[in-house]
């Protein structure tokens, strides 16, 4: 009688003894903890990162119908190269140069300036004026009121409004800007900051050639931005569609339209000559508007 009693006070003694405890690692709700956490501090770096790398607008920007990835994007690159290239140039002759090769079954005559620095001028160019390296021609004239045609800014000072044609070329501290967008920032900076800015046809924006509504072939000019360098080409008998693809075949990054047919010009070679092209007649139309490097 004895034994079993011992054997079952020992059961009773085991069955109520205390239970040992989970470490507090293998719990879930420790894992639920720390999984939240983490969530949480992730969240909040992607959103930060966010926050201080979006791109962010003046207020007055409206997005473009024409890429304006050209403006914020490819044109960076160039302007830095432009600048240095400008520092260097003062130090030597400055000159324009004067390429004819033939390209893709056309002949392409390339005008680059060294050592120039570019800005817009309204009225007759002055061809004694030793200090002009190239003039052509920039905005278009109205057949019917002789005026501007597109916005124009000389010197800060707005001559004329209207955004008919996208393309655009500001100048602002010295600086290039080629570009195509229907509400350009660039403008109100031109303003503000005493630069230049005109319209005209875009032909390539961001390495792609658009299409425009002429038709027809003649010469055709263009401005030109490729691998850092900014630059006019000059193509004869050739439509518009054809001489935007010419353009991108050729490597060009951004480009619009300059005047062409016989429109008046010149450029001044390292000997200092001067080589006109175009019809100097063209030189007294009213309003007429030259992009000149001095």
């Amino acid at each position: 009688m004895k034994t079993n009693s011992i054997n079952q006070d020992n059961e009773f003694y085991i069955l109520q003894g205390k239970k040992k405890k989970t470490p507090f690692y293998k719990r879930p709700r420790f894992w639920i903890v720390i999984v939240t956490a983490q969530l949480v501090i992730s969240i909040s770096i992607m959103m930060l990162s966010f926050h201080r790398f979006q791109k962010k607008y003046p207020p007055h920007y409206t997005e473009p119908n024409i890429a304006y990835a050209l403006e914020e994007a490819s044109t960076v690159s160039y302007l830095q190269a432009e600048r240095c290239e400008q520092q260097s140039a003062n130090h030597g002759p400055k000159f324009c140069e004067s390429q004819v090769f033939a390209y893709n079954g056309f002949e392409l005559k390339v005008f680059q300036v060294v050592g120039g620095t570019a800005s817009l001028q309204v009225g007759p160019i002055d061809t004694n004026d030793s200090t002009i390296l190239l003039a052509v021609r920039a905005a278009d004239v109205r057949e019917d009121n002789g005026g501007i045609v597109g916005a124009f800014v000389d010197k800060g000072q707005l001559l004329s409004q209207g955004k008919a044609k996208k393309g655009f070329c500001a100048i602002i501290n010295g600086k290039i800007t080629i570009g195509a967008a229907e509400n350009s920032p660039y403008l109100e900076d031109a303003i503000n900051n005493g630069g230049y800015f005109f319209r005209q046809y875009p032909l390539v924006v961001d390495g792609m050639a658009i299409e425009n509504t002429p038709k027809g072939t003649a010469l055709r000019r263009a401005l030109c931005e490729k691998e850092g360098t900014v630059f006019v080409v000059e193509c004869d008998k050739i439509t518009f569609h054809d001489f935007s693809q010419l353009l991108v075949n050729y490597g060009v990054t951004n480009a619009i339209y300059l005047v062409g047919s016989d429109s008046y010009g010149f450029y001044r070679t390292i000997s200092r000559k001067r080589c006109d092209f175009g019809n100097s007649k063209h030189n007294e139309i009213p309003n007429i508007s030259y992009m000149v490097w001095r």
